[in-house]
């Protein structure tokens, strides 16, 4: 298992893929996200970088959905809101770590697909999720209509924060 990090984003990829530069995508939004939303720097996130097969597995284990998905985020504390943490930082049953907020799966061969179907970079795909799953553990959502145009609209300021060509 290869690692990258930088205050305290964690970003996680089998060996046998060379996946570095997508890792540092990926920190380098992540860290933008948590700075434009005003999180602290204590709060933990670990991201896995995987193939399809393992975001599929994941994402029937969790969601009860077989097939593979882009991105899956998982918050290990109940109440986040629309980036406003709960009044009393509730863990999950079965979480044992306070400092972390939570994980994110990234599937790096659906993202080079994506990319090319919206027909733009890797680099702003990479960094979108990553902006995407972010904002999950953050509490925002788009099952509603409201909810999409607010996180969607996050999502978009923050691609804008880090230059990335389309």
């Amino acid at each position: 298992m290869k690692s990258i990090s930088k205050r305290n984003k964690y970003i996680y990829w089998d060996s046998t893929y060379l996946w570095e530069e997508y890792g540092n995508l990926a920190l380098n939004s992540i860290i933008q996200t948590t700075k434009t939303e005003k999180i602290s720097n204590n709060l933990r996130i670990n991201v896995y970088l995987v193939d399809q097969v393992e975001i599929k597995k994941l994402n029937y284990k969790f969601l009860n959905k077989n097939y593979p998905t882009d991105v899956l985020s998982f918050n290990y504390y109940n109440g986040w809101k629309n980036g406003i943490p709960p009044d009393i930082l509730e863990i999950f049953p079965d979480e044992e770590n306070k400092d972390e907020l939570g994980e994110i799966f990234i599937s790096v061969p659906i993202i080079l697909k994506q990319a090319e179907e919206n027909n733009h970079s890797f680099a702003k795909e990479m960094s979108t999720m990553a902006i995407h799953g972010t904002l999950h553990l953050l509490g925002y959502n788009h099952e509603k209509k409201n909810e999409e145009k607010i996180m969607f609209s996050k999502t978009e300021k923050i691609i804008k924060l880090l230059n990335l060509d389309t």
